[in-house]
This record gives C-alpha cells, structure tokens and sequence, in this order.
C-alpha cells in the first residue's frame, strides 16, 4: 500500500512538473490560447489518469482506490470543460476495457465515480483560477458522493476503511492544490522577469532588444504570407533642450506621456517599442503606402496639438516629430532590405516652447 501511494505521489509530481513545463514553453510561443490546447492538455491528463488507475491499491479485500479524480479536477482547471471531458473518456473507457480485472467490484462504479468528479469540477472550478475554497469543496464532494456510492455497494464497509479513504484523499488533495499554487506562481514570476527584460521601464514599449526580435519575426512572417507591413521610426527633434532647461524627471514625464499619445494612435495589434533616448519604432500590420502616410501624418499632427504638462504645473508643446520617417516594407524575398522603399513626410517649421 506504502509503495503505491509513492508511486501515485510521484506519478502526479512529474506530470504536473513536466506539464507545466510544455505550457510555460507553449504560451510563451501564444499557442495556449488555441482551443487546439485543450485538446492536448485533455490528452495528457487523461494520460495521467490512466497510469495513477494502474497503481490502484487496496485498504480491504473489496475496496480499492487510486487518485483518477485528480487528474480530471486538474484537467478541468488547466483546460476548462472540453479538457475535463476528453480526461473523463479516457479513463472510463480504460476503466471498462482495461482496469476491470484489477477490482471486485463493477467497473461501473469507477466510472461513475469519475463522471461525478467531472461534473463537480466544472461546476465549483474555475479555469486557470486556483482558489483553495474551491478545490477542497470539490475534493469533499467527490469523495462523499463516491463514499455514499461504496456504501450502497457493499453495505458492511467499515469505519476504518472509510477514514482511510478520506485520509488519503485529503493528503493527496492538499498535495496536488500546493504543488498547483507553488508551479502557477513560479510561472507568473517567469512571465514577469520576461516582461522586465523586454520591457523599457520608463513607456512600458517594447526595448529595442525585444524590437528586433519582433522585427524579425515579423519579416519572416510577412515573407512566408506575402503580406506588407510599414515600419515607421519617429524621433522628437531638439528633445535635448526639455532635458537641459527643466531637468531629465521632466523628460521622462515628456517621453511617459508622448507614449499615451502613441497607443491611442496605433491600433491596439500595432507593435510600438522604444528604441532609445526620445527614438521610437512602431510595426504598423497590414498597411499599405497610402494608407501608411495618413497614420504617420495624424501621429505628427497629434503629438503637435497634445500640450505636456510637466509635475511642476509647466505645459510644453512639441511642435513637431522631425520627420516621422516611414519605412514601408514590402517583403517579396529574405533580401528584405534591398526591397525597401522609403518616405519622408515634410518637416514643419517649429520646436519646443
């Protein structure tokens, strides 16, 4: 019994640290969002509960358990409803087909047990949402359903059996909800130093080290779709003297709101990034030439009409960007450089005042 129980501990440690693994690595790709995912995560899991239903163990002569029920509880928070679903299948058809000859009782009621965990856990569990509350009323009501399906089964089960039952389930349970919370933080805080890294602290824009790699991404993609994107490079003429005059926190307050003014100009699929000093780049998706001189000409005349008002009460206005200078890029080859075609709106006379 001591020997099974390990092996279902160390059977539901590998796969949840394994399995975070794949999906730390898939997301940082975007590819959890697609149902496809749920999918896969269902699969696993299913998986899961296969191999834990084959290190099922005995506390009596007619009672048996093993931990299935878990895995179709963290299946249902990892991937929702749909993931839950295929997890469920799998193990009842393994119940009926493969796992029958390991009990005494029905394969029946193995399934059933499984169904209720299923429909208990959509209705109490959130997706990707980890709440103590709601895991132990799912765990209690799981196990006090199967507990009453036992009892109508084999009507001289006794009191130990059922403290051992409940024992194991709790310990188990509590087991699986700490290592789910512990693997859930460590991949928020990974997201988090990954945002940091690619981040500028000041605008909240991509740095121009994560703006290359977009960039390059983005040349791929455009090559392999055919499909053109403009690239426009904007730069704050004489920015120098905001620094020298009223001191570099009035800067960074200049350059903090000159990219409010960015992101309510770009569409919100339009990727914008500092690329140094008062230098900033913006990928603008599917724009053509025409199309891509308005957007940089309402830039230019917006940043000429925002007024920026510094901590200290000063207003400033930018009179103009020196030239936003867009860059429509029109990928036909990997040579994407010898294929590009360059425009220069007309500067405005002006500056800073």
């Amino acid at each position: 019994m001591i020997e099974s129980i390990i092996n279902n501990f160390t059977l539901l440690t590998a796969f949840l640290f394994f399995g975070n693994m794949l999906l730390s690595k898939l997301d940082s790709k975007g590819l959890t969002r697609k149902p496809r995912m749920d999918w896969l995560s269902g699969l696993i899991l299913g998986t899961l509960g296969i191999m834990l239903m084959y290190y099922t163990f005995p506390v009596e002569e007619a009672v048996f358990i093993d931990f299935r029920e878990f895995a179709i509880m963290i299946s249902v928070y990892t991937g929702g409803w749909i993931s839950g679903l295929i997890t469920t299948l799998m193990i009842v058809i393994s119940q009926f087909f493969f796992f029958q000859q390991l009990t005494n009782y029905p394969p029946w009621i193995g399934e059933l047990a499984g169904v209720v965990a299923f429909i208990l856990s959509c209705l109490i569990i959130r997706r990707k949402e980890l709440s103590l509350s709601r895991w132990l009323w799912t765990l209690g009501l799981t196990l006090l359903i199967s507990s009453v399906i036992y009892n109508l089964m084999f009507e001289n089960q006794n009191l130990i059996t059922l403290i051992i039952l409940v024992i194991c389930y709790s310990v188990v349970g509590l087991f699986v909800y700490i290592m789910l919370k512990y693997l859930s933080n460590s991949a928020e805080s990974l997201r988090i130093m990954h945002e940091a890294a690619n981040r500028d602290f000041l605008t909240g824009f991509y740095n121009s080290r994560a703006f290359e790699v977009i960039l390059e991404q983005k040349i791929a993609s455009s090559d392999r779709y055919q499909s053109p994107f403009s690239l426009m490079i904007m730069d704050i003429d004489y920015f120098k003297k905001v620094n020298d005059t009223y001191g570099h926190s009035a800067g960074d307050a200049v350059l903090s709101e000159f990219a409010e003014v960015l992101r309510s100009t770009f569409r919100q699929r339009d990727q914008i990034s500092r690329w140094g000093g008062e230098e900033f780049v913006a990928i603008v998706e599917s724009c053509d030439s025409a199309h891509s001189r308005v957007i940089a000409e309402r830039v230019r005349r917006t940043v000429e009409n925002t007024i920026f008002t510094l901590k200290d009460g000063t207003r400033l206005t930018l009179r103009y960007l020196s030239a936003v200078r867009l860059i429509l890029i029109l990928v036909r080859s990997n040579c994407w450089r010898s294929l590009t075609r360059g425009y220069i709106l007309p500067k405005k006379t002006g500056g800073i005042r």
